[in-house]
């Protein structure tokens, strides 16, 4: 395994946890949602569940090229970005969610900080020459 390959793999375990939450609960995401938000919140989970396979594809293949690597990592570090900024705008507007979300999940503070460990692999991942 190369040094590249930690960022695919620890997206692939910190995603897969989190898409179970947007398919299996997804009020703890957004309390109080409707049915319709309900089914868009699972499918937002199901789509990290597809980004997890990807990760777990480059990861075990070893024909997937170089070339290959660096750009599917710029792609799924980009996401990353997004889990950060809603993280800080939680943290900014003091938005608590409830006690199992925050023993579960983590909270704001543990997301921007498991996203940003996230963001700067992918980067690292993507310019490598490895």
């Amino acid at each position: 395994m190369h040094s590249r390959d930690l960022a695919f793999v620890l997206h692939a375990a910190v995603e897969t946890a989190a898409a179970v939450s947007f398919i299996v609960r997804p009020e703890q995401q957004l309390p109080g949602c409707t049915p319709a938000a309900k089914l868009i919140l699972r499918q937002y989970g199901g789509l990290l569940l597809a980004s997890s396979m990807v990760c777990l594809v480059v990861v075990t293949n070893p024909g997937c090229s170089a070339t290959t690597t660096r750009l599917l990592a710029a792609a799924l570090g980009s996401y990353h970005v997004w889990p950060c900024f809603r993280a800080c705008g939680r943290l900014r507007d003091g938005v608590q969610h409830g006690a199992q979300e925050s023993s579960v999940l983590g909270g704001p503070l543990v997301h921007l900080l498991v996203h940003l460990i996230c963001l700067g692999l992918f980067l690292y991942a993507a310019i490598a020459h490895t």
